[in-house]
């Protein structure tokens, strides 16, 4: 071979590497913005769910005085009443809980269910408008609820 022959195979061994070299970086840096959506995405999921929980069970409890906040043990509570049972939510030790209960029974709120790890809860309600507020690190993530009846 010539040397002529040799120059040309290095330039394309050349080109080739740089081409590989490139594609390197850019996957690299794809798989970077991949990740950082989807923990954009899972971190906004983590707030709204329990939100969205929230929001279903007051909508199932849309009757004429079915829903109220009460406070037991110094703690605010989510009161929904229905014919012979009593289901309450309130933030209770880092987590938002809940408590089923029969009407008779006057509960205690370490009995209740942990359903998600929050770092700060927050309710109010003012003429039939309840607003919920939820914060897990920095973030605060927040919902009104109308109750229509």
């Amino acid at each position: 071979m010539n040397k002529r022959s040799h120059i040309q195979t290095l330039m394309f061994l050349t080109l080739f590497l740089i081409f590989v070299l490139g594609s390197f970086f850019v996957m690299t840096s794809e798989i970077q913005v991949y990740q950082n959506i989807h923990e954009s995405i899972a971190s906004q999921d983590r707030l709204m769910t329990p939100l969205a929980y929230l929001n279903t069970r007051l909508k199932s409890y849309d009757q004429k005085e079915a829903v109220e906040l009460v406070t037991i043990e110094e703690t605010p509570c989510l009161k929904m009443e229905d014919d012979e049972h009593i289901t309450y939510i309130y933030y209770f030790d880092g987590y938002l809980q809940e408590l089923y209960t029969v009407k008779d029974y006057m509960p205690s709120l370490d009995e209740g269910e942990k359903l998600f790890k929050l770092d700060d809860f927050k309710m109010s309600c003012q003429d039939q408008l309840y607003h919920f507020s939820v914060q897990i690190g920095q973030q605060r993530e927040q919902i009104a609820v109308y109750m229509h009846s």
